[in-house]
């Protein structure tokens, strides 16, 4: 890769793998909220998966761009995050945390699909393997979906038409040169993705009965404003809100302790508690 096509692939795969890291986070803190035992466990199970993705991503640039071990994951300040802005407010009730992960899941599948066919083996590698995963999201966010009761579904309604445009708008403008599509790191472009998505969304929420094919297409109009960040598919200078940070990177000592990288932390020395204190000299 050339420097340019570096920079522009390290921005353009920072801004799936930081979105795929908030998001991990949502099902991490609405896990306890689930409607049931299959619920928990399946939130627990998505949010594995997205973090998984996440460190992932963040491997293989560290290692195609010869950057520091662990330094995307925690050598960056919050303003330097790439993650989908809209993910920034929290879920207000159950249907709004429905729509907006799924239409997050449908986004981030679709910018991550224009990847499939790279011309770096690895990364194509890497990204069908992710799709396998993010299938089962999407399976089971549709089935969430499906059995909303009416209170919950006017709650996605109002969730589709305030965030909507804003993820929508994450994919940006057209552009006319990609350098990530004419050297073949990419194969399909963002406009292509952007319609894929909307055609994830119309489809499913219109199945549903959720709103009217008319009424979603109009509020699913994304627009890029001239605050833009392209290369963080942002705001410009929006961060990730601090109470947000500290759950995924948490400062206090004794949390600090038990997320180090294994990296890291295979090299400690705990001071573990004597078993005769509690009574128990032999396992046999």
């Amino acid at each position: 890769m050339s420097t340019k096509i570096s920079r522009e692939c390290l921005a353009e795969l920072l801004c799936i793998a930081d979105s795929d890291w908030v998001l991990g986070h949502w099902y991490i803190k609405v896990m306890l909220n689930g409607r049931s035992l299959p619920d928990c466990t399946a939130f627990a199970g998505m949010g594995q998966d997205s973090l998984g993705h996440t460190r992932a991503i963040f491997r293989f640039l560290e290692d195609q761009l010869d950057l520091p071990d662990h330094q995307l994951e925690f050598g960056r300040a919050p303003v330097e995050l790439h993650d989908m802005e809209v993910l920034s407010r929290p879920p207000q009730n159950w249907g709004d945390f429905l729509a907006t992960a799924f239409m997050a899941e449908c986004a981030l599948w679709r910018l991550l699909s224009t990847f499939l066919d790279s011309a770096n083996p690895e990364l194509a590698g890497m990204v069908k393997h992710f799709g396998k995963e993010l299938y089962f999201h999407r399976l089971g966010l549709e089935g969430w979906i499906a059995a909303t009761d009416g209170e919950e579904r006017s709650d996605m309604r109002r969730s589709l038409l305030e965030r909507g445009p804003l993820i929508t708008r994450w994919f940006g403008s057209a552009v006319e040169q990609d350098p990530l599509l004419s050297s073949g790191i990419r194969t399909s472009s963002v406009a292509t993705a952007r319609d894929a998505f909307l055609t994830d969304v119309m489809d499913v929420m219109t199945e549903a009965n959720i709103m009217e094919a008319g009424e979603l297409e109009a509020a699913l109009g994304g627009q890029t404003d001239d605050d833009w960040d392209a290369a963080r598919r942002k705001s410009v200078g929006a961060r990730i809100p601090d109470t947000l940070w500290e759950f995924m990177i948490p400062t206090d000592e004794d949390t600090v302790a038990l997320r180090r990288p294994l990296a890291i932390s295979v090299d400690d020395n705990l001071d573990l508690v004597d078993r005769a204190e509690y009574g128990h000299t032999d396992y046999a």
